[in-house]
């Protein structure tokens, strides 16, 4: 598929894109890009040599091109993409092409609604500071490793895979990590059952030998995900194989004692809060024990590991006024996101941008009544992908449900309105969550940017 060939991604932005993107350029290959705006991936892109036009057309289809890489943010209409398959050139998903980078390594696969970018991050961290030299590809900017990839020369290969389109279908893990299964992309699968057929079906391409590391907390996966000859279980729950116990937060992350069939394994540090990261270090404490890693090297790959980008990020401004940016855009991660929260007695205030008419509609009675914890919620406009706009389906429709679910303060705020109203909101010592999969992890970046004491306007 690459062999001789340039390389250009359409959505060379998207964090799975521009890993990939990334990897290739220090593989050897001429690598191009375009995206629709500009921003931080892009412009790192730019600084390691890759050219990367702003917006689509077809003029960026020069005749160097010799295999275009798509991801799921681009219409399959889109201009440049119909000429690319008019003209004869090779085009290929996201997920196809990491199935080719990744053929022939030791594949270790992330699969789940949530949880795995932390959990592939984790991974990442782990098999680095074994002195293995993984490749790796994050769906978020892993801060220990200063990249969302890397280029090893090991054998192992991590990824965080992608089931909203079926691409995960596309590997054949050596471990496959399986964090949970929810009512998601369900506009792809369009029944749960297909989705948790593709589940079971991604569990039975794990190659001979290798080994299924699921969780036992989730429902799901617990019913429907098939038993694996090589397996290992983790969860908060004591029929896990590998469970915690004794967790205590510790400022902004935690502690918790672990152990495996019942023998005591140690203590374990994070710099990342929640109890829902405590279930993904057990995951990778179970990664670790399946590849006979030793258990101090495992404790101290947890320590080293400072989160990722997108994921509880934290901004520290003047008059005490913390911003928190996620990528909670499911109302699962929307409640584990908020109880994560380790500081108590401070005023909290979410702004929540719905992503895809699809999901929204699809999950409108979940969403109002998952920011119970909320003090005060503003919803704003959906972040469409490249979705059509369903009639009736819309954020002030979202807002509208939680105020009747009994909130006592949410406001609904148009898009383009959205930062000048924060700015006279937002009062001292408050904690704003930035949540959605969409634009609003650039809003919160412009507005910590540009952070101005409050003018004092009362709520």
């Amino acid at each position: 598929m690459l062999n001789g060939k340039q390389l250009h991604f359409l959505g060379i932005g998207g964090i799975g894109m521009s890993g990939l993107a990334r990897i290739c350029h220090e593989r050897g290959y001429a690598v191009s890009g375009c995206d629709v705006s500009e921003g931080l991936s892009q412009r790192l892109l730019q600084q390691a040599g890759i050219p990367v036009g702003i917006g689509h057309h077809p003029s960026h289809l020069t005749h160097q091109v010799g295999l275009v890489v798509y991801s799921s943010a681009v219409s399959p209409r889109e201009p440049e993409l119909v000429e690319a398959r008019a003209r004869g050139i090779q085009a290929v998903s996201r997920g196809r092409l990491l199935a080719e980078l990744a053929s022939g390594a030791k594949l270790v696969a992330v699969a789940g609604a949530h949880g795995k970018t932390t959990t592939s991050g984790m991974a990442a961290q782990l098999l680095t500071q074994a002195g293995w030299d993984p490749t790796a590809v994050v769906g978020g900017q892993v801060r220990s490793l200063g990249s969302n990839a890397r280029n090893g020369r090991g054998r192992y290969f991590v990824a965080e895979t992608d089931e909203s389109d079926g691409s995960f279908l596309l590997l054949k893990p050596s471990v496959a990590i399986v964090t949970n299964i929810d009512r998601e992309h369900l506009n792809y699968y369009h029944t749960f059952e297909n989705l948790i057929a593709a589940f079971r079906q991604f569990v039975g391409q794990v190659e001979p030998g290798g080994m299924l590391i699921r969780c036992e907390d989730d429902p799901m996966v617990r019913l429907h995900l098939p038993r694996y000859p090589h397996q290992i279980s983790y969860g908060l729950t004591a029929q896990a194989d590998v469970t915690a116990e004794a967790i205590q937060p510790r400022g902004w992350g935690g502690e918790f004692l672990a152990r495996y069939q019942g023998q005591q394994l140690g203590s374990f540090r994070l710099w990342v809060p929640g109890r829902h990261n405590v279930q993904n270090a057990l995951a990778i404490i179970s990664l670790g024990l399946a590849l006979d890693l030793p258990l101090a090297l495992i404790r101290e790959a947890l320590d080293a590991y400072r989160g990722t980008s997108r994921r509880f990020e934290l901004f520290q401004l003047s008059q005490d006024v913390w911003f928190v940016e996620d990528y909670a855009h499911h109302p699962a991660e929307i409640r584990a996101t908020l109880t994560a929260d380790p500081f108590v007695g401070r005023h909290r205030l979410v702004v929540f941008q719905p992503h895809r008419f699809s999901r929204t509609k699809l999950l409108e009675q979940e969403f109002a009544r998952c920011f119970e914890s909320a003090d005060g919620l503003v919803i704003t406009d959906i972040y469409p992908a490249f979705e059509a706009p369903i009639p009736g389906v819309s954020g002030e429709r979202v807002a509208t449900l939680i105020k009747a679910q009994g909130h006592p303060c949410v406001r609904y705020v148009p898009r383009p309105e959205l930062s000048r109203y924060l700015a006279h909101v937002i009062q001292p010592q408050d904690t704003v969550f930035f949540l959605g999969a969409g634009d609003i992890g650039e809003l919160c970046h412009e507005l910590a940017t540009h952070w101005r004491p409050p003018s004092g306007i009362a709520r």
